[in-house]
């Protein structure tokens, strides 16, 4: 637990560095997590965190992830997983 609520993940190597990473699910368009994830960034004293989102958008219409969110808190790095990938029948011109 982090301050106000659980953080998702806190990597720590045998530096003792750690990295805060926040877990979103992005059902709809705007990005969420950016707040919360700054919030365990200033409690664990990091400048830097990772929101990583399980895009299960509709392909059409996606507004695209900036690969990094400037906070007061610090950067925010981003990664997204495509979770709503296309059907292998249209990957090649299928029907």
């Amino acid at each position: 637990m982090s301050g106000t609520g659980f953080v998702d993940v806190l990597v720590t190597f045998s530096s003792g560095l750690i990295h805060v990473v926040e877990l979103k699910m992005l059902r709809k368009n705007g990005l969420i997590g950016p707040t919360q994830l700054a919030t365990y960034m200033k409690h664990k004293h990091r400048k830097e965190g990772w929101l990583v989102f399980f895009d299960a958008r509709k392909r059409e219409g996606r507004t695209p992830i900036p690969p990094t969110i400037n906070h007061p808190a610090g950067i925010i790095r981003t990664i997204a997983v495509d979770i709503n990938p296309l059907a292998p029948s249209k990957l090649h011109g299928g029907v």
